[in-house]
């Protein structure tokens, strides 16, 4: 068994009477209403409690993202993914994870995740999600395409992780020309893969198939 540390990172400092009026406090509540000076104490509070977690002897750290909500504060993943692999020695950097549908460029998302792992001396545990429809309609992301997309990033991550470059990757939703990426990551063949999920057959079905871990996530309406 293992225990890891895992908070949203939600931010209380707004006014909940206004979300309560309005009906919503996700992707159009409106951003007035976020505190600077909260979201920065907030973001150390919380980088002081990963730090003690590792100190304790906690086995790992989970971190997730979400967009246009006070809920989640993370809004990208891999941030604090980087700041946890120089500052902690011993836990498991557990990502659940990267929204792989609304990234535009999965070279990048494979070469930041190999900095993590490089960083970490081998500690990242790279969760891929395919978000909620708030990612999508927050980034701009057609929704219709989210399990192509998904598939298809995934794909070219784990070949730019397993297969030396120069070589060209054309599909259907992602071109590119050279795929050549200087730093790989420390873990071989590839950090390990999880696959965190709420409602999807078809993700169980494809988590299986490929051998990862399906992490089955509680669906908490924000």
């Amino acid at each position: 068994m293992h225990l890891m540390y895992f908070t949203e990172q939600p931010m209380s400092a707004y006014p909940a009477k206004e979300a309560d009026r309005l009906g919503y406090s996700i992707l159009i509540f409106p951003n007035q209403y976020f505190d600077p000076n909260e979201g920065s104490r907030l973001y150390n509070e919380r980088l002081a409690e990963y730090i003690l977690a590792d100190e304790v002897g906690f086995d790992g750290i989970m971190l997730n993202e979400h967009h246009n909500g006070p809920f989640c504060m993370q809004a990208k993943v891999n941030i604090f993914a980087t700041l946890l692999a120089g500052m902690t020695k011993n836990v498991k950097i557990v990502l659940l994870g990267n929204p792989l549908p609304i990234s535009d460029n999965p070279i990048r998302l494979a070469e930041e995740l190999a900095m993590i792992d490089l960083i970490s001396k081998g500690r990242l545990v790279s969760g891929f999600v395919r978000g909620g429809g708030t990612e999508s309609l927050a980034t701009n992301t057609n929704p219709a395409y989210n399990r192509e997309r998904f598939e298809e990033a995934h794909d070219l991550i784990v070949k730019i992780w397993t297969t030396p470059g120069p070589w060209r990757w054309e599909k259907t939703h992602y071109q590119f020309r050279v795929v050549n990426p200087w730093v790989t990551p420390m873990q071989k063949p590839h950090p390990r893969i999880w696959i965190p999920g709420v409602t999807s057959r078809e993700t169980v079905i494809f988590a299986a198939k490929h051998r990862y871990p399906y992490i089955a996530l509680n669906l908490i309406s924000p």
